[in-house]
């Protein structure tokens, strides 16, 4: 229990209670009996009888808990060869691990060791009615008083509010790990605080090696440098290291924060898209525990209201690449957590059934919604095409005239010109959507004898479904003549 409220202590948190104390140490007791059975599952599959430090790891690995890092086994398991039986009955080879041999003459030969010193007690006055004794066994006043004055100086929001968080780098840095405006939001909290006359409790210190902070600075430089090669090397850099798990917090807080800030520099976003795409792809970074912090940053990329400084710019390859990113979590992570694709997939419905939201959010949305699976697609957005096709058509309709496939600027309406190109891109998508959901459909009814009708007889129920620009488009295309039995099934799911 004591170890416990050391341990509370040194983290900021004095004056642990005795039962909640008590309780952590039955749980974290637990938990450590847990970890070692299941690690001597895996050594038990091993074949060996010694516990080694890859066990432990591997344990770690299944209970979703981060591995251990800086251990490994320093001496290997060591197998020898030999062969039994004999040339009548026929011999086979057999390996077994080597034990260390021991010479007795050497053993005979060492000097004894010291012999330890017998267990003693001793009694002393701490305090005698309330004074205590000048005693050897003691502290002096004057140490008491030392010690008393470095307590309080620990405690002094003004003498910590100036020191960095991570030893060794500068807090008005703009590219160390702590440039994302701690130092200066804890400074003016400890002095609210201050005034209010309460004692605020130091950070944590995260210390960082002088080569972390270097690697630090020189990756973010590269990665949002304008020059090709450059940004290339810092995220191949940043995919294949293996050493980068002290600097996972501060990248994905970097990300968090330049996506937050810069919604309206498309370059800025496309490379914080290419570093989370680069971590994730580390397979030596444990990503979990943050993904709770990547998450949000991914969707700005995908359903944003406006990304970039011109809705003429390429926001739709960003939003491309961070819907890959989308579908590569929730394969990834899916299995972990249950939630994670219903709680995303809720989210990107809810962008497309608003009618309040550009339709840039609805382009994010159906590309998302549409890279979910055919299952996701058939079940959310095809029974709301029919109306969504409306809005489409009238964005469409130029003088009157269908023009869904017209990228051309009408000259004193640059505002409807780039929604009718908005436009254009949600209609892009959903056929996206409706063709892999035809040929999926097709294959499923292959092996089903029914009769299919012709294209001109698809054409009316095929409108009413999904409504008449979208029919029109699907009907015109050759594959789609060649996926009729497919086109049945949208219809009858709708």
């Amino acid at each position: 229990m004591d170890e416990q409220q050391d341990i509370a202590e040194s983290v900021g948190i004095p004056n642990l209670k005795d039962d909640v104390a008590t309780s952590l140490a039955q749980d974290v007791e637990y938990r450590i009996h847990e970890i070692v059975q299941e690690a001597m599952k895996f050594m038990r599959h091993g074949k060996r009888t010694k516990l080694t430090v890859d066990d432990i790891n591997n344990a770690l690995r299944v209970r979703n808990v981060e591995p251990l890092y800086g251990f490994s086994s320093a001496d290997p398991t060591r197998f020898r060869r030999t062969t039994v039986g004999s040339s009548a009955t026929g011999t086979s080879e057999i390996f077994f691990v080597e034990d260390e041999e021991l010479d007795f003459e050497t053993i005979l030969s060492a000097p004894l060791p010291k012999v330890p010193l017998d267990v003693t007690y001793t009694a002393h006055w701490l305090a005698i009615e309330g004074v205590q004794p000048a005693i050897p066994q003691n502290p002096t006043p004057i140490d008491a008083k030392a010690d008393l004055f470095s307590k309080r100086i620990k405690l002094d929001p003004s003498a910590t509010a100036t020191q960095p968080v991570i030893p060794g780098i500068k807090p008005g840095s703009n590219s160390a790990p702590n440039n994302t405006a701690n130092t200066a939001n804890n400074q003016q909290a400890n002095n609210a605080n201050n005034s209010n006359g309460a004692e605020i409790k130091p950070l944590v210190k995260h210390v960082l090696s002088k080569e972390l902070q270097m690697y630090y600075e020189r990756i973010v430089s590269a990665v949002l440098s304008q020059d090709e090669v450059l940004r290339a090397t810092g995220i191949s850099s940043l995919q294949n290291d293996p050493g980068l798990h002290q600097l996972l917090p501060y990248f994905v807080q970097l990300v968090a924060e330049k996506v937050t800030q810069n919604t309206r520099n498309l370059p800025v976003l496309e490379s914080m898209m290419a570093m989370v795409r680069a971590i994730l792809d580390n397979d030596n970074l444990f990503v979990e525990p943050y993904l709770h912090q990547l998450m949000p940053t991914i969707l700005t990329c995908v359903v944003g209201k406006r990304l970039g400084e011109s809705p003429q710019e390429d926001h739709w390859a960003l939003r491309s690449t961070a819907t890959d990113i989308l579908l590569l979590i929730c394969n990834k992570y899916g299995a972990s957590y249950h939630t994670l694709q219903p709680r995303v997939t809720r989210t990107l419905l809810r962008a497309f059934l608003d009618p309040e939201k550009p339709l840039t959010t609805h382009y994010g949305a159906i590309l998302g919604l549409t890279r979910m699976g055919n299952e996701v697609f058939k079940t959310l957005v095809v029974p709301n095409l029919k109306t969504y096709s409306s809005i489409l058509e009238l964005e469409l309709l130029v003088d009157g005239e269908d023009r869904e496939g017209s990228y051309m600027e009408i000259e004193g309406d640059v505002a409807s010109t780039i929604r009718k190109n908005e436009a254009t891109h949600c209609l892009e998508a959903l056929l996206i959507g409706l063709r892999s959901l035809i040929r999926s459909e097709t294959e499923k009814q292959k092996y089903v004898a029914k009769d299919v009708p012709t294209a001109e007889g698809l054409q009316e129920p095929l409108t009413v479904a999904v409504g008449p620009l979208l029919a029109r488009s699907l009907l015109r295309e050759e594959a789609t003549q060649q996926n009729l039995a497919g086109v049945v099934a949208v219809i009858e799911t709708c």
